[in-house]
This record gives structure tokens, C-alpha cells and sequence, in this order.
């Protein structure tokens, strides 16, 4: 009887270590893509601030986001407002989550703004 409550805890322990680990790389994963997207939309704010390579700034908000291994899935420039709005999307490294159906949390999609100064 020991040994099958043993076994239970066991159990038990492994599957909240397993959906703890889940959680470590989905919370790392979106401070990663967080952090790509800033870096892509910084680029694309310098690319657009700079009139040679204004017309290149989705070009290289895709390269910058490529570069940390995410996806660029929409980028947006106002010029009026002055303001570089994208959205890079990217993947947990999950041993659970994958398998749920529906929108998979292993799946992270992070927009970020960023002012610019008006193109003189």
C-alpha cells in the first residue's frame, strides 16, 4: 500500500514539474520575442529615420527578427502619428503544451510601438 501512495506522489510530482518546465519556456520564450520585437521595431524606427534606407524598414525589421529566430507577421508605419507598430510572432520549446489544441500557448505573439522622430 506504501509503495502505490509512493508511486501516486510520484506521479503526481512529475506531471507539475513537466507542466512547470512548460511554463519556464513559455514565459522565456515571450520575454525572447518581447525583446526581438523591440529590436525589429528600433531597426525599422533607424531605417525609416534615415532617408536612404526609409523604403528598406520592413526589409529589415524582418532580418533583425529573423536573427533572433522569430517571425516578422505584420508591420505597420503612420507616419503622421510617427510611430513603427509590428508584430513578431515565435515557439516555446514545450513538452506539453504543443499537444493542446485550440491556440497553443507554446505559440507567443508580441506587438510592440515605438515613436519615431518625423523622416526630415
Amino acid at each position: 500500500m506504501k509503495f502505490v501512495k509512493f508511486l501516486a506522489v510520484l506521479i503526481v510530482v512529475a506531471i507539475i514539474g513537466v507542466f512547470a518546465y512548460d511554463g519556464v519556456q513559455v514565459l522565456n520564450a515571450r520575454r525572447d520575442v518581447s525583446s526581438a520585437a523591440s529590436a525589429a521595431a528600433s531597426a525599422a524606427a533607424q531605417a525609416i529615420s534615415t532617408p536612404t534606407t526609409r523604403d528598406n524598414a520592413k526589409a529589415i525589421a524582418e532580418k533583425t527578427a529573423k536573427a533572433n529566430g522569430d517571425v516578422l507577421t505584420s508591420f505597420a508605419y503612420d507616419p503622421v502619428a510617427a510611430r513603427v507598430s509590428l508584430t513578431v510572432s515565435g515557439k516555446a520549446k514545450s513538452l506539453v503544451l504543443h499537444y493542446l489544441e485550440g491556440q497553443p500557448l507554446a505559440d507567443i505573439a508580441r506587438a510592440t510601438d515605438l515613436l519615431i522622430a518625423p523622416p526630415s
